[in-house]
């Protein structure tokens, strides 16, 4: 009988621990508690949707290509009228955005788009970009780059070549779609 409750004991302090140490605004969590919820949509795109073959990509933006192992994407579309539900549901995007463990590399605003990328890893190799995108006319999309020891610079002359690869478009209809 002292057994099973030391055992009981046992795993309701553990359970407690592991619930504890949950990380609440991490953008992990978000994407979990968000992706099922009406307003928002939520897919995963391989880096196989882009072929480079065209392009004629150099070792290093090979690298920076095979760096990369997928795209998680949360977006949420701003209702007409809502604009109370759009700046609540973007305020708590935005704090899981402050936690510790995300560096932000830049914010800017474009034509009515204000764009914050953060970074998780050291400066050099960095295994996550985060890219937090939001317009009140349209709504918001975060955007999970997860690779393993990506860097910045090679990312950045690897998008240049973008212009030259063969995008699967299907992937990013249901997104456009969403949007109108």
């Amino acid at each position: 009988m002292k057994s099973s409750i030391k055992l009981i004991v046992t795993f309701l302090t553990l359970a407690l621990v592991l619930v504890g140490c949950k990380d609440q605004n991490s953008v992990q969590t978000y994407f979990v508690d968000h992706q099922e919820l009406p307003d928002f949509m939520s897919f995963d795109i391989s880096t196989d949707v882009v072929d480079f073959s065209k392009a004629n990509l150099t070792k290093e933006e090979q690298e920076a290509y095979q760096s990369v192992s997928k795209l998680d994407v949360l977006a949420y579309k701003s209702k007409s009228g809502s604009i109370a539900d759009y700046n609540a549901e973007l305020a708590k995007a935005k704090i899981v955005f402050e936690n510790k463990k995300y560096e932000e590399l830049m914010a800017f605003k474009d034509k009515g788009v204000s764009v914050k990328v953060s970074t998780v890893g050291d400066n050099n190799e960095i295994d996550e970009f985060l890219v937090l995108a939001s317009s009140k006319e349209m709504g918001f999309t975060i955007v999970r780059i997860i690779g393993d020891n990506m860097r910045p610079e090679q990312l950045i002359k690897l998008s240049e070549k973008l212009q030259n690869a063969d995008i699967d478009q299907a992937q990013f209809k249901s997104l456009m779609t969403f949007f109108k």
